[in-house]
């Protein structure tokens, strides 16, 4: 794997782990957590958080 593929992946997960952190911080497991930035985006405001509930 090239420097530059390493790089963008780390960054990719970086960037993927700070809009996850949300979702862990209002009650998701980690797995849940970074499966919901796929599906939902980030979480606002009071809205209800259908990852959380399976």
């Amino acid at each position: 794997m090239s420097k530059v593929t390493r790089r963008t992946l780390v960054i990719a997960f970086v960037i993927w782990s700070f809009f996850a952190y949300p979702w862990f911080d209002r009650g998701c497991d980690i797995a849940e957590a970074y499966t919901a930035v796929i599906k939902y985006g980030t979480p606002e405001g009071l809205e209800p958080l259908p990852a959380c509930y399976g």
